[in-house]
């Protein structure tokens, strides 16, 4: 259903086409158990129809949404969430105890399945848990526990959904990663972007590699532009990446951190992808970045 509000963005391209559009807060969820309390028998509170979905910039990068879950009256906790949606393959779940009460929504951080392409039909729906607050224990919260369900203002969801159906179209045909293997020497990472084909046999020609707020990244020179062409399993693209942001600021303000962009032409159109270092390959971009930072005052990278 599309209704309510909207927020802002997903990677590059929602966040473009929502900007300016959002009053919705990036503040965190607050959960515990100790700061309520109520009377004997107060009744589990009575949760609003509708839910709001918003994808806070800080939760961009891992891929999660922040599903709100009001209460028109009564104090209490909100224990589980799960979201079926025609946008994401699912249900999408999380546990959590996050305390709501009228003006106070819960606010429960969940990943996204699979995007659906193209999206199928229905409404987007919010099964919830919630209980009363009458216990400071988990197992009696969750013996008090209700189940209800509210449908969901899911517009950002459909946002989401056609930014990473359109970046399907590239990846299916030539997914970016990270060679693993090479480690770091002379505050620089020499390593190559390596394309691999996927289910589709469409010619795609990488046009552009970008890093980050921490990280530079170089294609070699000649590197670009690098076709994957229908019926080749892969290809590699030479780049060096360097740290180059090593201050407190940008520790604080970093929130995609391994996050870095591809831009392709693909049938003709111009798609950008994000993709992400993993594994050996962040442990030595963390190198990099910890070599870069010797001297500073913070031990390690902000942001995700």
């Amino acid at each position: 259903m599309r209704a309510w509000g909207v927020v802002a963005g997903t990677a590059a391209g929602v966040a473009m086409a929502l900007a300016g559009c959002t009053a919705l807060s990036d503040e965190p969820a607050s959960s515990g158990t100790s700061s309520l309390s109520a009377g004997p028998g107060a009744p589990a509170p009575s949760i609003a129809t509708t839910a709001e979905i918003a994808f806070p910039r800080t939760l961009q990068a891992d891929r999660k949404v922040e599903v709100r879950i009001a209460s028109e009256q009564g104090d209490g906790f909100v224990l589980a969430a799960s979201v079926t949606s025609p946008y994401f393959e699912g249900p999408m779940r999380v546990q959590d105890t996050v305390r709501v009460t009228p003006g106070f929504p819960a606010r429960m951080r969940i990943g996204l399945g699979d995007a659906v392409c193209p999206a199928a039909e229905g409404d987007t729906m919010v099964e919830y848990e919630v209980a009363p607050p009458l216990a400071h224990d988990s197992d009696e919260l969750a013996a008090l526990a209700e189940t209800g369900a509210a449908s969901a203002v899911d517009e950002v969801l459909a946002d989401i959904n056609a930014v990473e159906c359109r970046q399907r179209i590239a990846t299916d045909a030539a997914a970016p990663s990270f060679v693993v293997g090479p480690e770091p020497a002379d505050g620089q990472l020499a390593t190559a972007v390596v394309l691999t084909r996927g289910p589709s046999e469409a010619e795609a020609t990488l046009v552009g590699l970008t890093g980050n707020v921490i990280f530079s990244l170089d294609p070699v020179a000649g590197a670009l532009p690098a076709t994957l062409s229908a019926g080749q399993a892969s290809a590699e693209v030479p780049v060096v990446v360097t740290a180059t942001r090593c201050d407190a600021h940008a520790f604080a303000e970093s929130k995609k951190t391994f996050v870095f962009l591809a831009a392709y032409e693909v049938g003709g159109e111009r798609i950008s992808v994000e993709y992400r270092a993993e594994g050996q390959v962040r442990d030595a971009l963390q190198a990099l970045f910890d070599a870069c930072g010797e001297g500073s005052d913070s031990d390690g990278i902000g942001g995700q």
